[in-house]
């Protein structure tokens, strides 16, 4: 995994490494900051899908996790990690942005990908109930 900083905030970086900066910086995750409304989450995880770009979304602290696996499940889901740091976006906002990857997720991939995936993606637990 490489390491991306910006200002506030150290992101995890695994596939995204094949982003360019200007790429990265119009993608969902990083918009996602500036969102206030769960509707418009929701509509920037629809428009990751369209572009082929979809982030499922973590939440850290100071030190990043970095789990082996994540690399060998982004590829094999043709999925991102997308770690924000102390600060990010409302939880409720994360939320709405990842209940729609779960979505399609499952649409595409059926349940395999949940036993697979990392517990900790924000929103997960709640998902699965519904």
């Amino acid at each position: 995994a490489s390491f991306g900083q910006t200002k506030d905030e150290v992101v995890i970086l695994s596939r995204i490494g094949e982003f360019s900066k200007e790429q990265l910086n119009n993608s969902g995750p990083s918009k996602l900051t500036f969102v206030t409304d769960i509707n418009k989450a929701a509509e920037l995880a629809k428009l990751d899908i369209q572009n082929g770009i979809p982030f499922l979304l973590l939440k850290g602290g100071i030190a990043p996790t970095v789990i082996g696996t994540d690399p060998e499940f982004e590829k094999k889901y043709e999925i991102y990690f997308y770690e924000y740091g102390c600060t990010g976006p409302e939880h409720e906002i994360i939320i709405a942005y990842n209940e729609m990857i779960f979505d399609f997720l499952t649409m595409k991939y059926g349940k395999e990908w949940l036993k697979e995936v990392r517990k900790d993606v924000i929103g997960l637990k709640n998902w699965k109930k519904k």
